[in-house]
Order: structure tokens, then C-alpha cells, then sequence
């Protein structure tokens, strides 16, 4: 097997690695969003926030990963017996735990004064966080969204280890048939760069020329 030969193996693994980080990316914000908003204004259920990101910021992935799928996975076949749904669900809760963090800086950002505004023209909690409170919450989140977007990318490469195709997953293939230690993971590691760097990099400028923009 050529080098040529390696790296269109190894490409196969692109599209499951991205498939992976943004089903993941949007089940934390799905999670992470509402959370972050809960902690901010509904103090009672703080604690029970807290714990959930100290529990999923906590325990490394490698670790959930194989608890779900060979452990809860040994007695709920479906849907943790599947290795792409487990390593999804993990990084998925993994990520809220993060996203949380993300959203509730942004909240203190955008400060408690714009909360005040809206609910002063008669707007009710919910809507004044729905329609003025999550859109500039969202800008300032931006680059630490990319951020957490690109620790997806690469985190999804321990998923590897229960069987996902993901490019690690294909880096290691090659090892095992070539017998190379360096050239599979070097390839490997230049591809995680190439899916990572520059859409990190294009939200943080697009956040910090849109908040300059709205005077944010």
C-alpha cells in the first residue's frame, strides 16, 4: 500500500469523524443552550446543573465511551450496542457540559440590563430570552463555539477504540497492514488539523467583527 493508496483509506474516515462531531455538536447545543439559561435564572436548579457538568467535564471520554458501549451497551443492545449512536451520545453529553459553560459566559456578556429592556416593553421571561436575550448570546458564544466544534473533531478520534471508522480508526488500519508506526498517524494528524483550524478560526473572526458591528 503506497502512500497515495493511505491516504485515500484514510479518507474514507473523514465523513464519519464529521458526521460524529456535528450530530454531537448539536445534541450540546440542544442540551448546553437551555441549561446554560436554567442556571442563570432558575437558581433552584442549579445544583442539579452543576453536577451534570462536573460529571461529564469530569470523566474523560475514552472512559464513558467504553462504559455506554460495553457496559450499558451488554444490556441496552439499541441503542448503546451501536458504536457510531455511543460515541455520539458521549461526546454529545460531553459537549453539552462544555456548551453550558460557553453560554453562560456569553449571558453575563450580554449583560442583565438586556433582560431588564425586554421584559420592561412587556415581554415575558421566555420571550425575552427567545427573541433578544439567545441572538447576542449566540455572537458572543461564537468563538468559543468553534472552539468546542474543533475539540469535537479530535475527541472523536478515541472513537476509534470501539470500532467507529473515523480517521484514527483507518490511520490505525494501515498501521496494522503496513507495519508503519509514524506515517499513518502523521497523515492522521495533518487531516485533524485541515477539519479543525480554519473553521475555528473563520467563526472567531466572524464573532469579533459581528459584535463589533452591533456595538456589542
Amino acid at each position: 500500500m503506497d502512500l497515495v493508496q493511505q491516504l485515500l483509506y484514510m479518507l474514507q474516515g473523514i465523513s464519519t469523524t464529521l458526521l460524529i462531531s456535528i450530530f454531537s455538536f448539536l445534541l450540546g447545543l440542544t442540551i448546553g443552550l437551555p441549561l446554560a439559561f436554567i442556571r442563570t435564572y432558575e437558581r433552584g436548579f442549579a445544583v442539579f446543573v452543576d453536577a451534570f457538568e462536573k460529571v461529564f467535564r469530569g470523566i474523560p471520554e475514552l472512559v464513558l465511551m467504553l462504559l455506554f458501549y460495553r457496559g450499558v451497551g451488554l444490556f441496552l443492545a439499541f441503542p448503546f450496542g451501536d458504536a457510531f449512536f455511543t460515541a455520539t451520545f458521549v461526546l454529545g453529553l460531553r459537549s453539552a457540559a462544555n456548551q453550558s459553560q460557553i453560554f453562560k459566559g456569553a449571558i453575563r456578556g450580554v449583560g442583565e440590563e438586556q433582560m431588564v429592556a425586554a421584559r420592561s416593553l412587556g415581554l415575558s421571561r421566555l420571550q425575552s430570552i427567545l427573541r433578544v436575550m439567545i441572538p447576542q448570546v449566540f455572537i458572543f458564544s461564537t468563538p468559543g463555539l468553534g472552539s468546542e466544534y474543533a475539540l469535537l473533531v479530535k475527541d472523536s478520534s478515541y472513537a476509534f477504540v470501539i470500532g467507529v471508522p473515523v480517521i484514527m480508526e483507518q490511520a490505525d488500519r494501515i498501521r496494522k497492514a503496513t507495519y508503519d508506526p509514524v506515517i499513518p498517524y502523521i497523515v492522521a494528524a495533518i487531516l485533524y488539523i485541515l477539519l479543525t483550524f480554519p473553521l475555528a478560526t473563520w467563526l472567531d473572526t466572524w464573532g469579533s467583527r459581528k459584535k463589533k458591528q452591533l456595538g456589542l
